[in-house]
Formats: C-alpha cells, sequence, structure tokens
C-alpha cells in the first residue's frame, strides 16, 4: 500500500479526497473522482458508507463488502426527490486530494 492511500476508516467529513476505481464488471478503463467526504456512517468502529461529494453528482461507497461498491448518485444529494444512482464499479483506492 502506497503510504499516501488511505482507508476507509482514515476518513471524517470534510476531507478532500480522490478514489479510483475498476468498472463494474471488470472489463475497460477505470475512473476516478475528486471531492470532498460530506458523510461517514460508522455504526459500530468501522466505517461502512461514506459519500464524495463533487460539483455535479456524489458518490457513495459501501465498504462493508470485501470489494467494497462505488455508486455514482446523479444530481448530487440535494432536493426531495430520490435520486438517481448506478453502481459504476469496486474501490481501488482513496487518496488525499
Amino acid at each position: 500500500m502506497a503510504s499516501d492511500e488511505l482507508q476507509p476508516n482514515d476518513l471524517e467529513e470534510g476531507t478532500s479526497v480522490r478514489l479510483k476505481w475498476s468498472p463494474r464488471g471488470g472489463r475497460g478503463a477505470g475512473s476516478t473522482a475528486e471531492g470532498d467526504v460530506t458523510r461517514v456512517w460508522r455504526p459500530d468502529d468501522d466505517v461502512q458508507e461514506f459519500t464524495v461529494e463533487r460539483d455535479d453528482d456524489a458518490i457513495n461507497v459501501y465498504t462493508d463488502y470485501r470489494n467494497p461498491v462505488v455508486e455514482r448518485v446523479e444530481g448530487g444529494l440535494d432536493g426531495d426527490e430520490e435520486p438517481n444512482t448506478e453502481t459504476v464499479g469496486r474501490l481501488d483506492s482513496i487518496t488525499r486530494a
């Protein structure tokens, strides 16, 4: 593991991060996103979910899986309606932005 790589348990709200993930199904190029952590859900000692807000959308990461799931939330989390979401891949790394 690179020394600048973070683990989900290192995250706090307000931290600026860069996420890198492999595509869903394992084929094709991966993708990245930069933004600020706006929500960390830690029901016990370990982070199980966190959200990174970007300009035009948000990224939810569900860390309670062996290969954490990355989900894109179109339009972000603001608003009264249920947002459109899409699973886009599996988390590869988290680094400070």
